[in-house]
């Protein structure tokens, strides 16, 4: 019967253990444990590119007064194609003064490529790399006289206490 007695205490006692909560002290800071991963992260593209430099040029010679008088003409003949009545003789002298006026152009100064300068042309763009991301942390602490490491999500520095849950159950 003692026996007996004896065994249904110990089964007792047995199936109360609980979890307890316990303060433990860090051994050491927390080293970091360390994963790669797959992100999509900027990488910046660059590049040396020509670009033109703009300067103007003189023309040729001046224009001749035949070239003045002919382009009047021509451009007094197309004038006199539009309109009808006072409108076609003020159509007929805007053509003149028009061609006359392209004639003189023709000789002038203009814009041209005079040389070309590096620069450096830059972008931005997205590429899948391959990068170490902090996964969590490896915490030591001591607990019964025993060094245990543990994970953590964040880190812990030397000295700290953290509070763990204990559950202890009887080996079968």
């Amino acid at each position: 019967m003692k026996k007996l007695t004896l065994v249904a205490v110990g089964l007792l006692l047995a199936s109360s253990v609980q979890a307890q909560t316990m303060l433990v002290k860090v051994l050491q800071d927390s080293d970091e444990i360390v994963s790669e991963v797959y992100k999509e992260v900027p990488v910046k593209s660059c590049r040396v590119e020509q670009i033109p430099i703009y300067g103007t040029q003189a023309g040729g010679q001046e224009a001749s007064t035949a070239d003045v008088i002919a382009s009047a003409i021509f451009g007094g003949l197309l004038g006199n194609q539009v309109g009808g009545g006072s409108g076609k003789d003020a159509a007929t002298i805007l053509g003149a003064i028009a061609g006359a006026d392209m004639a003189n152009k023709k000789g002038k100064s203009k814009q041209v490529v005079v040389g070309h300068k590096q620069q450096e042309v830059c972008n931005v763009i997205m590429q899948q790399r391959t990068v170490n991301q902090v996964a969590g942390y490896k915490t030591y602490i001591e607990f019964g006289g025993n060094i245990w490491q543990m994970n953590t999500t964040i880190p812990y520095t030397t000295g700290e206490f953290l509070s763990v849950n204990v559950d202890i159950t009887p080996a079968e």
